[in-house]
């Protein structure tokens, strides 16, 4: 069987085992966790197991090729590892860190991969959403945040503008409506019917009320602009040349014009000042105490015995500088190349058309919009558990579209010089 026919196989299968048993570790409450053995597990880290030695077998088949974000989500999880080897339990977190990153890039990026797989995971997403928005009603509905009352996990409801935060079955408000910012971004391209895009966007965006979270809130509507501005310059292909144009300069203008730009970006992320100069005031600690181990990090509560009293009265609200404290900034390189090798880095090859396929054209869109909310709500939101899982997998199936991507345009390439071929020997007359 020739490359060509093994893709296509690969490609029209839609393993719904798989997308139900990755989706079932999503809505079943991350805090749930349990041991076996010595090991801790909860939902998320489960069906992962499970599914990992399928997906790199799957993987590593004859037919499917790796691509530069495959290299670069690899480096990350090898650096969390070779950085909390000194700490046994540093490194047992770093493990389960690994395995729900790592294991949902993996995952994703070998069982949806194609039409079927691709509209697979967002049928079953939608299901997802459906029970997980369900369930932040209730919290509101209720007054308390069932799941954690359920699980005796105990905690008081955060208010918010008088208004309960909803945190479903998420450990907080800001990963629930993180969740619900990013299927929004999908739903936004996945559907073709308009009163069905209404419906699941609109469902998505009343979750993401329902949490009452700055970062995840005006991610949301950063994708609601990009979807309008695509729609409205569609004609145009210079639309996202343009585009980054204007955002590069918008952020080159910020370096040039403020002392502190990363915390003047932060600052201006949140819809509440007063958790805004917080968080200012949270990069400038955590930079500093970066800079005195830039390498290794701190692994996992060690920055107390080398910063002030600072961390131990305040979280770090913010995924890649945990990440730098915890591990060094060489891992915040990596998972920010992977981010953007999994939509942009082609390694000379070009990145960027359409295909004879609307729908997968619609999802690449889709779901490098979903990496780009995730890069940018990692600015002023921690992830962890189940949201960390799910950053590993929304970069997993945005790269196994690019690899789809190259795949096509490669047989647009042999059939364009086969025809040239058959009208070189047999010239018409």
């Amino acid at each position: 069987m020739s490359t060509a026919n093994v893709n296509a196989t690969v490609a029209g299968r839609s393993h719904t085992f798989a997308a139900w048993l990755f989706f079932l570790g999503v809505i079943l409450p991350g805090n749930m966790s349990f041991f076996l053995g010595d090991t801790k597990f909860n939902p998320e880290r489960v069906a992962i197991a499970l599914l990992l030695i399928p997906a790199l077998i799957l993987l590593l088949r004859k037919g499917r090729c790796l691509v530069a974000a495959d290299l670069f989500a690899c480096l990350a999880s090898i650096w969390m590892l070779a950085t909390s080897t000194s700490l046994q339990e540093s490194l047992s977190s770093a493990a389960a860190m690994t395995l729900e990153f790592f294991g949902g890039y993996i995952v994703t990026r070998a069982f949806f991969f194609g039409h079927p797989a691709i509209a697979e995971f967002v049928r079953v997403l939608k299901v997802a959403v459906a029970i997980i928005v369900a369930v932040a009603m209730l919290d509101h509905m209720s007054g308390k945040l069932i799941v954690n009352d359920a699980l005796g996990l105990g905690g008081e409801p955060e208010y918010r503008s008088g208004l309960m935060r909803a945190a479903s079955v998420f450990p907080h408000p800001i990963l629930y409506g993180a969740f619900c910012a990013v299927s929004g971004a999908i739903f936004l391209y996945s559907e073709a019917r308009p009163l069905s895009k209404i419906g699941w966007v609109g469902l998505c965006f009343l979750g993401c009320l329902l949490a009452m979270s700055s970062a995840p809130f005006l991610a949301f509507l950063i994708a609601i602009f990009v979807y309008c501005y695509d729609r409205l310059m569609k004609s145009y292909p210079w639309r996202w040349k343009a585009f980054a144009a204007a955002i590069a300069s918008a952020l080159g203008f910020i370096f040039l014009t403020t002392n502190k730009p990363i915390s003047w970006i932060v600052a201006h992320l949140t819809l509440d000042p007063s958790t805004g100069y917080f968080r200012v005031a949270t990069w400038d600690r955590a930079f500093y105490n970066i800079g005195l181990s830039p390498w290794s990090g701190y692994g996992f509560g060690e920055i107390r015995k080398d910063s002030d009293e600072f961390f131990d009265n305040a979280s770090v609200d913010s995924a890649w500088l945990v990440l730098a404290l915890r591990f060094g900034i060489p891992i915040v390189v990596f998972l920010f190349l992977a981010n953007v090798a999994s939509f942009f880095i082609g390694f000379g090859k070009r990145t960027t058309g359409r295909t004879a396929d609307p729908y997968m054209d619609n999802m690449r869109t889709a779901f490098t919009l979903a990496v780009v909310i995730l890069m940018l709500a990692g600015l002023t939101t921690h992830s962890w558990n189940t949201m960390w899982m799910l950053w590993g997998a929304v970069i997993g199936v945005r790269a196994s579209l690019y690899e789809q991507f190259l795949e096509t345009r490669g047989l647009r390439e042999v059939r364009s010089r086969q025809n040239h071929s058959v009208a070189f020997h047999f010239p018409a007359t």
